[in-house]
């Protein structure tokens, strides 16, 4: 199936994983003492409980897929799914009110990354700083700031899961980017497992964008940013001639979002897992609210506050591809978008209602 990269029959996995959900949708009284957020949480943006388990049909999707019509040539999709499992399952358990310390997702993250150097052979030994290169040269050093990477990535996707679509829209993204890239070195392995992970998010996406009655959660989020993160590594270790900056760039927003956050906790002495509403979409949302979507329903605040966000990481994913070989330009690209973003942070966050 997956000899070429677009075929119709991958649309039964979007539609296996819509189906998924609309189940998980009709029998919310069911479970939702279970399965349900939160509304009093203090980054929450949703006035209703919603089901948080959206991830799983994602997981179910993926591997239907990888089963029935063997997605890539080999069995790298199988490999990096299951390195994925550690952390899927901590934040799935962490979903369904089993209360899963931020430390302990942590450490699954980090068994995750692990299990991903080990069964697919894979690190990073390349960013193009030369000393940086020289130090991961050496094969546990190299080791350990690819865990780290993957780490980060999969803790950027969970905290920009605050918007209708928004994670889940970033991951698609981010995936065409790679999948386009990939294409034009000629890895189709790679485009074809990516290719096959944007079919399973689509199904969900559709549900979770326009209706918000479902929301990824923290196990499908991690899931995403595990994915994304070791298809990244795979593509910049198989092919030289890709620049690791362009893959940065690719999925920069989440990643520039959870570093400015981390450096306020820093610079203001908060705990690195307290939960607040000082993140990019917070103040997307909170100033698209204030001043020209009042009217609106909650859930079409929420979406097109998404929206904006996602039309600023677009531009990324395509300069990526533009200039995937060039690591200067790439650069270039990630210090005009941090700055951006920097300045974009620092004009809403008058209309916070942290600040109310």
């Amino acid at each position: 199936m997956f000899g070429q990269t677009f075929t119709t029959d991958i649309i039964l996995i979007s539609l296996l994983v819509l189906g998924i959900n609309v189940l998980i949708i009709a029998t919310k009284p069911l479970h939702q003492s279970l399965t349900s957020d939160r509304v009093d949480k203090v980054q929450g943006l949703h006035q209703v409980p919603v089901p948080r388990i959206g991830g799983v049909s994602i997981f179910i999707g993926i591997a239907a897929g990888l089963w029935f019509w063997k997605a890539g040539s080999g069995i790298i999709g199988w490999f990096l799914l299951a390195s994925a499992v550690p952390v899927f399952l901590f934040g799935a358990a962490e979903d369904i009110q089993f209360n899963i310390s931020p430390v302990a997702r942590l450490f699954a993250a980090i068994i995750s990354g692990v299990l991903a150097v080990w069964l697919l052979q894979t690190w990073l030994s390349d960013i193009r700083i030369p000393l940086f290169d020289d130090l991961m040269q050496y094969a546990p050093i190299g080791i350990c700031l690819t865990i780290f990477a993957s780490t980060t990535m999969a803790h950027a996707y969970n905290l920009s899961d605050g918007l209708n679509g928004l994670c889940s829209g970033l991951a698609l993204i981010t995936l065409l980017g790679l999948q386009a890239i990939a294409l034009a070195v000629g890895d189709f392995e790679i485009a074809s497992i990516a290719n096959l992970v944007i079919f399973a998010i689509a199904g969900f996406w559709v549900l979770n964008f326009f209706t918000g009655k479902i929301f990824l959660g923290d196990g499908g989020a991690y899931l995403l940013g595990h994915l994304v993160a070791w298809l990244s590594i795979l593509l910049s270790a198989r092919h030289p001639e890709v620049s690791p900056w362009a893959l940065f760039l690719n999925t920069l927003v989440p990643i520039v979002d959870t570093i400015l956050v981390i450096i306020r906790r820093l610079r203001h002495k908060l705990a690195l897992v307290q939960p607040d509403r000082c993140h990019l979409h917070h103040f997307v949302f909170d100033f698209l609210s204030a001043r020209w979507l009042s009217r609106c329903p909650s859930w079409q605040q929420n979406s097109l506050a998404a929206c904006v966000i996602l039309l600023l990481a677009a531009p990324c994913s395509a300069a990526a591809y533009h200039y995937s070989g060039f690591t200067s330009t790439s650069v270039g690209f990630c210090i005009a978008y941090i700055l951006m973003i920097n300045v974009i942070m620092q004009v809403l966050k008058p209309y916070s209602s942290s600040n109310r």
